[in-house]
């Protein structure tokens, strides 16, 4: 190849990357192309048919129930940053999460957002609703790409009566619930102050499972408008606070990618 074909090849490389946005960096990405507003116009899932396991499949102590569950379920890929269902939706299925985060908010109706909890792998999305035969009540957003499996509403409360694994692993998932709810109430609604708020929920976030993260880091496919959103405050609040928080040690911000250097301060610091 001479050299003018490998330059116009670089030139065209670059003009490809330009139009693609950054969903890796705290520190560039700009909070309003993500808008909840513009939720149902980013792109849909991709499904894969007949199902195939996700990595990590029979790793743990509900591989039984989800491998029953997959069989009756359709294997779904997720783009970061898509609604799998909103506030208002009929609970017409219940979600697994095999791989990814998503983000689950309440919004109020003059555009308000509240992030009260996080869900991982092997969490169950829309079982409350599922349950009380009632329509979604809040959003389920991906924080990056992701794969669930989605169980049709019949099905699943037939598996219910008929499988003690699949009973097993319901009864566990809303007990999971239940302390992702409390951890989202100490978080937003007894700290006095932002700091407090976001010292908790790095702290949470270490829980989240991880492949290629470091030991006491964190990798955060979100901004800090989103960010803001899961402390009840505003992006430039949340924008101060970390920059204050690596002044202090307490953190490195190294890109999408946070270190946390002292555990046991930002522990004090969150009560």
């Amino acid at each position: 190849m001479t050299n003018i074909q490998t330059n116009n090849t670089r030139k065209a490389c670059f003009k490809i990357v330009d139009t693609v946005p950054s969903l890796g960096s705290l520190r560039t990405e700009n909070p309003t192309n993500w808008d909840h507003k513009k939720v149902r116009s980013t792109p849909g899932p991709t499904f894969s048919s007949p199902i195939q396991r996700a990595k990590g499949s029979g790793s743990s102590s509900n591989a039984g129930a989800i491998g029953q569950l997959e069989q009756i379920g359709r294997l779904s890929h997720y783009p970061a940053r898509t609604a799998v269902f909103q506030h208002g939706d009929p609970a017409n299925s219940i979600y697994i999460v095999r791989e990814g985060k998503l983000k689950l908010s309440l919004n109020s109706r003059r555009g308000r957002c509240v992030v009260f909890r996080f869900a991982v792998a092997e969490d169950l999305l829309g079982l409350s609703a599922v349950l009380n035969q009632t329509d979604h009540e809040f959003l389920a957003q991906t924080l990056e790409p992701s794969i669930l499996v989605a169980i049709p509403r019949n099905e699943f409360v037939e598996m219910l009566h008929t499988s003690g694994e699949v009973n097993s692993f319901a009864t566990r998932a809303l007990a999971r619930d239940h302390e992702g709810v409390l951890r989202g109430i100490r978080r937003l609604g007894l700290p006095d102050s932002v700091r407090e708020r976001l010292a908790q929920l790095l702290l949470n976030c270490l829980e989240f499972p991880r492949r290629d993260c470091l030991p006491m880091s964190i990798r955060m496919n979100w901004t800090f408008g989103e960010l803001a959103e899961m402390v009840n405050s505003s992006r430039e609040t949340v924008n101060r606070i970390m920059r204050q928080f690596e002044r202090e040690e307490l953190i490195a911000l190294r890109g999408s990618l946070v270190v946390i250097r002292n555990h046991a301060k930002l522990k004090l610091l969150a009560g």
